[in-house]
């Protein structure tokens, strides 16, 4: 059978050893359709989809440098961890030194009991909701709760949990009975026109019992922390609470990501985690001062050390990419409008430099007296550092899988 013509004109002929040059255009002209596309889906998402944020240009002065107390060493490589995977993200500790017993809250909402002497082991926990699926993922918060500040009370002994979204409990481990002295998003007492809470964090016993509370934003959640870091606005503030009368008020407002609270011969120690700084105020008159300033990173939950000082863990090492993105609020807007929140903090994470720092700083001048370190950053990401009574020092993570415990 006669096969059809064939129109040589419409034939190209390839030598050998020399490319197709269509061939070789081809994957130049996928990526540049690749490149296009994300530029307009970019251009579009820029200019059609609204940032939850509304960011600022603002730059840190240069952190205190390492040097003199601040030398590094290599002392926080020693400690050992302990319950490694079995536990996520024991954020804040809170130690009975009569029993040894020590308390945590975790991020699937969990408030655990554990012994860490021989045994070594969980041995109670209560949850303060019902539901089910509490996995401490992203979704689950909200319903499951996330207990952040926790103190035993010093007449009771009863401990005391701060839930970023369900509000201030106590908790008796003899009876197993838990109360609620008020829930999340409550009304600001003295303030009819004040925003309800949003994001409860840590708290202290003054000596007259009522609690203060830092609300570290009254915009972002927990969950969306990252969110309020980015932004850089003051929408934190200080919070006094009466067990007595359940009046909740305002003691102080436009703070940055106030953070850790530590009460200390009737003044009130704040970190100011967005600004990388340690105010002092005083409850009483309400005057507000920066005690620490220029910390080499972002501060976390404060506690009182045994010789009248305070230990400041420190979260998150500064670095010049903070500087970088402080000068572009519109980067930090677009960021935030192209990614979800879950990959805005792993972008955060993966920019950090795991470095551990803890430092301890006199509670009267303000002097940065003693600081460890761990530049392997194996135990970093440090949110709560509190001595145990027996010579130790127990660390807690709102991002790690253990505790860790070091001898001083």
């Amino acid at each position: 059978m006669a096969r059809p013509a064939v129109d040589l004109s419409q034939v190209k002929v390839v030598p050998k050893n020399v490319p197709d040059k269509s061939a070789t255009d081809r994957p130049l002209l996928i990526l540049s359709v690749v490149i296009a596309s994300v530029a307009i889906a970019v251009a579009c998402t820029h200019l059609f989809v609204t940032s939850p944020i509304d960011p600022v240009v603002f730059r840190l002065p240069p952190p205190i440098p390492f040097e003199d107390e601040l030398s590094p060493n290599k002392r926080l490589e020693k400690a050992e961890l302990l319950l490694e995977d079995q536990i996520y993200g024991p954020e804040s500790i809170a130690v009975n030194q009569k029993t040894g017993m020590v308390y945590t809250g975790l991020k699937t909402g969990l408030i655990c009991e554990i012994d860490l002497n021989k045994k070594m082991k969980i041995l109670r926990a209560v949850r303060l909701t019902s539901l089910e699926g509490c996995d401490g993922s992203y979704h689950s918060m909200t319903k499951c709760g996330r207990p952040l500040g926790m103190r035993l009370h010093p007449l009771t002994g009863e401990l005391y949990v701060l839930d970023a979204y369900l509000g201030l409990f106590s908790i008796n481990w003899e009876t197993e009975k838990v109360r609620q002295y008020f829930a999340g998003g409550a009304a600001i007492t003295n303030d009819d026109s004040a925003i309800p809470t949003r994001y409860l964090n840590d708290f202290d016993f003054l000596p007259d019992g009522n609690l203060v509370i830092s609300e570290s934003s009254t915009k972002f959640d927990d969950r969306d922390f990252i969110y309020d870091l980015l932004e850089h606005r003051p929408n934190g503030r200080i919070l006094a609470y009466n067990p007595e009368t359940e009046e909740l008020k305002v003691l102080k407002d436009d703070l940055y990501f106030p953070n850790g609270i530590e009460a200390i011969r009737g003044k009130v120690f704040i970190a100011e985690m967005g600004n990388a700084r340690i105010l002092r105020l005083s409850p009483s008159s309400g005057n507000l001062s920066v005690f620490v300033d220029n910390l080499p990173g972002y501060p976390d939950n404060i506690r009182r050390a045994s010789d009248g000082s305070f230990w400041v863990p420190i979260a998150a090492i500064r670095s010049e990419a903070d500087n970088w993105l402080a000068a572009r609020p519109s980067l930090r807007s677009l960021m935030t409008k192209l990614l979800s929140p879950q990959m805005v903090h792993v972008v955060a994470e993966w920019m950090a430099n795991k470095y551990g720092l803890v430092l301890k700083v006199d509670s009267g001048t303000g002097k940065i007296i003693e600081s460890l370190h761990d530049p392997t950053g194996r135990v970093s990401d440090v949110s709560t550092a509190i001595e145990d009574g027996h010579g130790n020092l127990l660390m807690g993570s709102d991002a790690n899988y253990y505790l860790a415990r070091l001898r001083l």
